[in-house]
């Protein structure tokens, strides 16, 4: 039986139970935990099989239906018996239960109300099981957006979130620094953490406090903080400059009480007991006003004495500090000086990632997270091959290395401009292998998913996204670059002027077939039309950057090849694409930075036209 993820031991017993058979959904007391439980087992069966039933309260074990109970205990492991006149849920404790019935739903949603008798054990591998999402790159996602989230996510037995914000909050004391972009409100933070935990997720807050302040660092008011010296607020907005540099002068008091402000009013609103102050990628440090200092002490002495004051004011509010492990892991010496209760997020990307990284931290005793990638940011079709490479290594250095949690990232670089349906292959992947790492091979997942994400018989579709993920390296920023002269990682110029023209050639014709055969398969979006939507334009982009691609190299730079789209239907698919991305975003996400990603589309069109 596909089960995502499996189960560590299911024995078949040969005969069925029958739902629309079932007396009742029982609990043997009304305890906020079990009653929850009930309702939410009863609310998704009707919606899965019409089947409305009816809720028992009492100390009765011989009901036919369906039981519900959980000890107190500190473990997530559970057990399901399906009889022929009973289904039995059994959890250590109360989240154990939730994911057992996450299972059993799961067995319907196959199986539908005939259930075969069975038994499952099951527990999982990693005990923190997180997923991060980016916020703050260009989408800010709409509450409710983020609430269904919350629910793909427990359907899938994952436990941890974290939303990434540098200025995405509406902070009550900058208001200069989100207006006009939609940020998440601290209503809607308080609601969505009362909303996490009614699916056994901890909501952790995560903010940007050293490195990635580009919006922070632009205010005129805040610009001397900045590490370069440098007028930032007189600059003209530039997306690779805001991944690229932007760290705060970790010397000047002030920065240290304005950061200190940003923390103590974004903590309270999340009732977790840890706090994400990142501090990663601090790349101008030691660049600018601290120079000298850095050129007498070093670049970790200065990162750490800045750090070591945002673990303190973390700690003091009774939180555990999380932070990325890039810049320590530059100064393996210093990692004795952090206190051990602090969190390192070990992150790396590669479908080449080796254990070092991870190593070096296990042999230092620290507490760490393995953080693989989804492979989406920037990219209209998230390239799932290099995805599940990366997250299967990384799952199995963190059980290797005693990893405490995995936690899976999905980022938005550029705008981001990859929509909500794509992330699921590389988010429910993290899912499956972080709970039990030995499950499924890359073909096997695909097939799986396929048929319990999306009810595809053919179980096509992932092969399908697979495939296309692979076919275009050229993305977003990259055209982003293009357009805008910017150099740095997202210039890829002379790659384009490189690569073959048959290879080009073929990825475009491929990619034609593979968009026809998506649209196709648009029977099985029926109930997730919005979702199958977003994949199908992920396809059409991807056939329209292709067709770019080929456009460029004939008339941009001189190369001998017949394009397959002219410049006047080449620029017609382009205002197709935006169009498409504007109506997609809308329905899910707030306005925020729309008009960045518009802006960029409106100028590569112009520049097209002008070739």
């Amino acid at each position: 039986m596909r089960l995502i993820p499996q189960v560590k031991q299911l024995i078949l017993a040969g005969q069925k139970f029958s739902l629309c058979e079932a007396e009742a959904i029982h609990i043997n007391n009304s305890s906020t935990d079990l009653l929850g439980a009930a309702s939410f087992l009863k609310e998704r069966i009707k919606i899965l099989t019409g089947i409305n039933i009816a809720l028992s309260i009492g100390d009765r074990d011989n009901i036919n239906g369906i039981i519900l109970r959980h000890d107190e205990e500190d473990s997530e492991e559970y057990r399901i018996f399906v009889e022929k006149d009973r289904i039995i849920l059994e959890g250590r404790s109360a989240s154990a239960l939730f994911w057992a019935i996450q299972t059993l739903l799961q067995i319907i949603s196959l199986n539908g109300q005939e259930i075969p008798c069975l038994q499952i054990t099951d527990f999982p591998d990693f005990r923190h099981r997180g997923f991060y999402h980016d916020v703050t790159r260009g989408k800010v996602p709409k509450l409710s957006t983020l609430k269904s989230l919350i629910e793909k996510l427990a359907y899938y037995k994952i436990n941890e979130l974290q939303l990434y914000v540098e200025h995405s909050f509406a902070f009550r004391n900058i208001p200069e620094l989100w207006g006009g972009r939609d940020p998440l409100t601290s209503e809607e933070i308080l609601e969505l953490d009362h909303y996490s935990k009614r699916f056994h997720i901890d909501l952790i807050p995560s903010l940007a406090s050293f490195g990635h302040l580009y919006e922070l660092l632009r205010l005129k008011r805040f610009e001397h903080l900045n590490e370069l010296n440098i007028k930032a607020s007189e600059i003209p907005q530039n997306l690779w400059d805001r991944m690229a540099h932007y760290t705060i002068d970790p010397t000047n008091d002030e920065s240290y009480k304005l950061i200190k402000s940003m923390i103590e009013e974004y903590l309270p609103l999340f009732s977790s007991k840890y706090f994400n102050i990142c501090c990663d990628e601090t790349f101008d440090l030691g660049k600018g006003k601290n120079l000298l200092r850095v050129q007498k002490e070093g670049t970790g002495t200065l990162y750490l004495e800045f750090v070591s004051k945002l673990i303190d004011l973390v700690r003091s509010h009774g939180k555990t500090p999380m932070l990325w492990g890039d810049i320590i892991l530059k100064h393996p010496e210093l990692i004795k000086q952090v206190p051990r209760d602090v969190v390192f997020l070990n992150w790396g990307y590669g479908a080449d990632i080796t254990d070092e990284n991870i190593r070096i931290l296990a042999d230092t005793g620290v507490r760490q997270y393995v953080c693989p990638g989804t492979q989406g940011w920037s990219r209209f079709a998230y390239d799932i091959g290099t995805a599940s490479d990366n997250i299967r290594k990384m799952v199995q250095f963190g059980f290797q290395y005693k990893a405490v949690g995995v936690l899976n990232t999905d980022w938005g670089d550029c705008g981001h401009i990859n929509l909500f349906a794509g992330m699921f292959h590389g988010m429910i992947f993290g899912a499956a292998l972080c709970w039990n790492k030995e499950s499924y091979s890359d073909d096997d997942f695909d097939r799986a998913v396929s048929v319990l994400e999306w009810g595809d018989k053919s179980e096509t579709l992932y092969r399908l996204l697979r495939e296309l993920g692979g076919l275009c390296f050229y993305h977003f920023g990259n055209i982003y670059a293009w357009v805008s002269g910017t150099e740095g990682l997202w210039n890829k110029e002379q790659k384009v002027k490189e690569i073959g023209v048959g290879e080009l050639q073929n990825n475009y014709d491929r990619a034609v077939e593979v968009l026809s055969k998506l649209i196709n398969l648009r029977a099985i979006g029926n109930q997730k039309r919005l979702e199958f939507d977003e994949l199908v334009f992920g396809a059409k982009a991807t056939v329209w950057t292709l067709a770019l691609l080929l456009f460029k190299k004939r008339h941009e730079y001189n190369q001998r090849l017949e394009i397959p789209v002219a410049k006047a239907e080449l620029i017609k698919m382009g205002y197709d694409v935006l169009a498409e991305l504007i109506r997609l975003w809308r329905i899910r996400n707030k306005e925020s930075e729309l008009q960045n990603v518009v802006a960029v589309f409106r100028k590569v069109l112009e520049k097209v036209q002008g070739l």
